[in-house]
């Protein structure tokens, strides 16, 4: 995979021992990335997005892959989920249309988002959050997975989206399923601890546990 790495250690003006302390790795890791030898984990590489404040894209590019639009694009040019959703599996796009249709009127919060994910007791989500304890039912009808049109996403519903994009592009895969966005929902709950806090409290989820076990799905 290649990457700028280099090149933003550099307009930092520092040496591959300075990136290696701030990531907590090894120089010899930083090399190994810097050169393509080998990759980063996806937390590590978010850490490194992170650390130089850009967004993951903007570090790494999948040489099979043209850049995609950023997010905001697929959000203004969509006239429906099918269209800016193309790279989305069908029960992620139903996972996100029944969040749509739970936020009504208003934007789709990422509580809405979580409850989209537990809406098909099918999906990948769905298993993995019962798993950890969450015995909520949703209740659904023939119009649930209907796309509303209009829709309205809170910036930090559209940061979860963002994070399942880019974790589908760092890896080199085609198809967004529902188990990206929960791990988008998961980095949202990490990063900011209102967001999501008292839900994942409410249904007694332990995050470590379904850090460990999306790090096995993702």
């Amino acid at each position: 995979m290649k990457n700028r790495l280099k090149e933003l250690r550099q307009l930092h003006q520092w040496s591959q021992s300075d990136l290696a302390r701030e990531l907590g790795v090894s120089r010899q890791a930083v090399n190994g990335f810097e050169s393509g030898k080998f990759d980063p984990s996806l937390d590590m590489a978010f850490k490194i997005a992170s650390l130089f404040n850009v967004a993951l894209e903007d570090v790494f590019t999948h040489e099979a892959k043209n850049s995609m639009q950023t997010l905001v694009e697929r959000f203004t040019n969509f006239l429906g989920f099918e269209f800016g959703f193309e790279r989305f599996t069908e029960k992620a796009i139903n996972a996100i249309k029944f969040a749509d249709n739970e936020a009504a009127r208003s934007q789709v919060e990422p509580e809405h988002l979580l409850a989209g994910l537990l809406a098909d007791p099918t999906t990948t989500s769905t298993r993995l959050l019962r798993a950890n304890g969450v015995t909520l039912n949703i209740e659904t009808n023939e119009h649930s997975f209907e796309s509303r049109g209009n829709s309205r996403f809170s910036p930090q519903s559209k940061f979860v989206i963002e994070l399942a994009l880019q974790v589908v592009r760092l890896q080199g895969k085609k198809s967004i399923g529902t188990e990206h966005l929960l791990w988008g929902l998961v980095r949202l709950a990490e990063i900011d601890k209102t967001i999501l806090s008292e839900l994942f409290q409410q249904y007694e989820i332990d995050l470590e546990t379904l850090n460990k076990q999306l790090a096995e799905t993702v």
